[in-house]
Order: structure tokens, then sequence, then C-alpha cells
């Protein structure tokens, strides 16, 4: 804080206070020369008009805040960039928070968004349930869930099929003469993940395939080291996989790192898939194939629920229909998989 105040800011522009504040909030006609001798001053003092104020007379204060479980996951720094340029363009400024994954922290933020008087929530929860979401949700302020599901909480959602992406992959690991193939789930499970494993074993049982339990293993982290480790514990428990299928691009990474410290080849030994299609998956050696989830479809349809949303609250008119918008992902094929004649 520079200490400045809207007296100050009157006084540099021979004005009242009240004439700053109706240029600044725009709630009484002033004219262009006052109204940029006002902006001028504001801009010479280094004027930061508290907008808190504005929202406890009933104004919104143009403030959205989001939360995402990882700043470093690439996806969502991406979509949390997408929707914070959207949101610019439309005089809002974006608030994100990063919760590690940690409910705690998680709930500080919401805490804090509150305290704050967000306009709105966008959220990309850390685990299958989150109590301060539902009681936002609850409220006026609109909650937009991305990426994830929460089934206590009837809000807007934006999500990607992530069944179907999983289901895809599997099935081109089978057209590619693969029948004992592996699975690298997520330790704690979500709406996506739990989505995915379904995707994994129904391709199985659409193709003939018994599925197998063991062929299954929950990697202990959503990073390379923990897919490292995954790929050493389940190959070594079940050698004969030709395949293994992750959650996860990075978990993939991971994966494939481990099998070739045991001496596998990838793919001419084992063939490896990940999900989500970061930026390494095609920068890796060799390049992973894997299922990628749009993430600028994702952020445009958040930022227009959003909008809409906030349209509603500064009208009279009722709410409409909670929205659940689904896009499906896209298979993207590279070297990771080779074809085999016979197991």
């Amino acid at each position: 804080m520079n200490g400045v105040t809207i007296k100050d800011v009157a006084a540099d522009a021979g004005v009242s206070t009240a004439t700053v504040s109706h240029v600044i909030n725009q709630t009484r006609y002033v004219s262009d020369g006052v109204s940029k001798r006002v902006q001028n001053s504001i801009d010479k003092l280094n004027y930061y008009p508290n907008m808190l104020v504005g929202s406890l007379k009933g104004k919104g204060t143009y403030t959205i805040g989001m939360i995402i479980p990882s700043i470093t996951n690439e996806t969502f720094g991406k979509m949390a960039e997408l929707i914070q340029t959207t949101l610019f363009d439309l005089g809002y400024n974006l608030i994100v928070c990063n919760t590690s994954f940690d409910t705690e922290l998680e709930e500080r933020a919401l805490n804090t968004f509150l305290m704050k008087k967000v306009d709105a929530v966008i959220a990309v929860p850390a685990n299958s349930r989150c109590e301060k979401l539902e009681e936002i949700a609850k409220t006026n302020t609109p909650v937009i869930l991305v990426d994830r599901i929460l089934k206590d909480v009837d809000t807007d959602t934006v999500v990607t099929d992530n069944y179907k992406g999983q289901y895809e992959l599997t099935s081109y690991l089978i057209r590619m003469g693969h029948k004992n193939i592996g699975y690298v789930d997520r330790l704690i499970e979500q709406s996506h993940s739990s989505d995915q494993r379904k995707g994994y074993l129904a391709a199985l049982s659409d193709n003939g395939i018994e599925p197998d339990p063991e062929n299954i293993i929950n990697a202990n982290g959503h990073y390379y080291k923990a897919g490292m480790e995954a790929g050493h514990a389940l190959m070594q428990k079940r050698p004969l996989l030709t395949a293994i299928a992750c959650y996860y691009d990075p978990i993939a990474f991971g994966v494939m790192r481990g099998l070739t410290d045991l001496g596998y080849r990838i793919p001419d030994d084992v063939s490896v898939v990940g999900y989500d299609n970061m930026l390494f998956a095609e920068a890796t050696w060799p390049a992973l194939t894997t299922a990628e989830v749009p993430v600028k479809l994702i952020a445009e349809e958040a930022c227009r629920i959003l909008k809409l949303r906030l349209e509603e609250n500064g009208s009279k008119n009722d709410k409409t229909n909670t929205i659940h918008t689904t896009f499906p992902p896209a298979l993207v094929i590279r070297e990771s998989v080779k074809r085999i004649i016979d197991q």
C-alpha cells in the first residue's frame, strides 16, 4: 500500500471525493474533461481504489478466484493462463491459488476468496469431496468445476470425457495386438481417474479380454519418480505384460524410464501410453502415444458459463439450469507403441 487515499486524488484533481468515486465506479455522469483530470491524478499518484468497498454496497469486486491442485501441472497452468486472458478482456482479475493436492490449503484458499468477496470461483478440487465448495455453491457466488465432478456439489461443470479417452487408448493397444495390458492408476480416486480406469476395464471386456486386477497398480504420487516406482513394481510382479497404460503423461515418462532401468526396450519389449498430451510427450524418446485433453475448449467454455452466471447475478432474471459440458479427448499416436503379432 502506498498510503494514497481518495482524498489525495480529489485534492490533486481539484474535485470532490464524491466525483472521484463516481469516475471510478461509473455511478453518475461526469464530464469528459473532469473524468480525464481525475484519471490523470489516479495515474500520477498510483492510487488503487478499494474495490471491496464497492462490493459491500452491492457492486462486484471484478475478481475471480481459481484453485488448482498443482501449478507445475502443464495442463492446469495453461488452463489458468487462458482463463486469465479471457477474464482480463472482460474486465476481471484472476486470483490463482495452488493447493498442492492439500485439502487444508484448499480450504484456506477458498476462505480467502470469501473474505475478498470474489465474484465467482473456478475450481479443480484436490479431492473427491470439498465441503467448502459445497457451502459456496449454495450461495449466490457462481462455482464452476473444471476437470472434476463432485457428487455433492450441484453446480456447473466443464470436463473431459476421460472414460472415452482411456477406452480409446486401450482399444488402440488391443488393435496393435496387445492383450496383456497393465494399468498405472492414481493413488487417490477422483471423478476423472475413476472414469479413466472404467474406460480401461471396459475396453478390455469389450474386446473379449478378462480384466486382471493384478495388472493394475496405483502410483504413489503424481509425477516422474512415482511412475518409475510403479513401473518397477508392476513389471516385477507381472513380467509378461506387453503394454502399460498410464493415467497421466508424467507417470508414463517415469514408467518408461523405470522399465529401461530394468532392461526393457520401449516399445520393442513393452509399449507405453500416457494421458494429457503434455509438451514433453512429443519431445521424449520414444515420443509418447497419449490422449490430448482439449485445454483451450475447456477454458473457453468455463469463461462462457462464468460470463453467463455473472450477468445473471447482475439482473433480476432467474438462474438458468446447471450446465454440464463434456469434451472428447483426441488420440495422439506416436512411437511408444509397437504392433505385435502374437503373445
